[in-house]
């Protein structure tokens, strides 16, 4: 008798619910558009600073940051970090944030921005 994963089952449902109120719901797709940004920044900080091969209590020396809000910078909270100290993050890894317009991002999918990555 095959077995079936019910939690692949729910989570396919749901994933299928959400892209219908994505197409067909303005509140839906702009909220889901906004979260998928900032999951993009935080994934490109944390690349960021691993290809300057820097760990986050490095950081945390050079910034006067606390491990506490670059955990916040970093990880898809609720709580979301102040421009202030993306900046100051942002600016140990000698970058600086700018706007860009949407038509210039390389994103194919819904889901293409919230795919998860390995914090260190």
């Amino acid at each position: 008798m095959p077995t079936v994963d019910v939690t692949e089952v729910i989570l396919n449902e749901e994933a299928r619910e959400l892209e219908e109120a994505y197409k067909n719901d303005p509140k839906v797709k702009a909220a889901i558009d906004q979260f998928e940004s900032e999951c993009r920044l935080r994934r490109r900080l944390v690349e960021a600073r691993k290809q300057n091969k820097l760990t986050q209590n490095q950081i945390k020396e050079s910034t006067g940051l606390t491990q506490q809000v670059i955990s916040r910078i970093e990880t898809n909270t609720d709580i979301s970090p102040s421009l202030k100290n993306l900046m100051i993050y942002a600016n140990a890894l000698g970058y600086e944030l700018t706007l860009q317009p949407k038509e210039l991002l390389n994103v194919s999918s819904v889901s293409e921005a919230t795919k998860p990555y390995n914090q260190g």
